[in-house]
């Protein structure tokens, strides 16, 4: 199903490409009903290719998804942050994937699994307990391939901008050096 599709990291010549796609899977999974200006702020801003300097500058990585030079999703992956920052006990020191966001037209193709097993890889690697990442509780396509990749619901927390909440699932994988084969 991936034919051709490989697995690179990504730094700040990739920036562009990550800002337009990470834009572009936000509102295609966000904004379903049509696009507030809340909305269209929070993009702006969140996917900025100066918000994904300041990432890449604190310590995320990213891994890319790419058909020759076609970005076709990528993985934003973060190590462990002090106990006190994380949203639930349960994922202290283990990997984030901040970010798992593929193209709606590769999506159901393999490629958010590749991304997801090579992050699982990156958490056996470190020497990380697990793998977290949260998850709109309304994305149910989502929500679902996690759970068929193994990962459990340990909880809740929002994701807030503009003073509106949406409630996201926290998801944890344990174990990751199986996820990654």
């Amino acid at each position: 199903m991936n034919d051709g599709v490989e697995l690179r990291e990504g730094g700040r010549a990739e920036l562009p490409q990550l800002s337009v796609l990470a834009t572009h899977v936000f509102v295609h999974t966000y904004c379903a009903g049509g696009l507030r200006p809340d909305q269209a702020r929070e993009a702006l801003h969140e996917y900025s290719v100066a918000e994904f300097e300041r990432r890449l500058a604190s310590g995320h990585r990213f891994t890319l998804a790419c058909r020759g030079e076609h970005l076709l999703g990528f993985a934003d992956t973060v190590m462990p942050v002090m106990p006190a920052s994380v949203p639930v006990a349960a994922v202290a020191g283990c990997l984030e994937l901040a970010r798992l966001y593929v193209d709606p037209a590769a999506q159901a193709r393999g490629v958010g699994r590749m991304l997801l097993r090579h992050a699982a890889s990156l958490a056996a690697t470190a020497g990380c307990p697990g793998l977290w990442l949260t998850a709109w509780v309304e994305n149910t396509k989502a929500r679902a391939f996690y759970a068929a990749e193994g990962f459990v619901d340990v909880g809740r927390c929002d994701y807030v901008f503009e003073d509106r909440a949406y409630e996201n699932c926290i998801y944890l994988r344990r174990g990751v050096a199986h996820a990654a084969s």
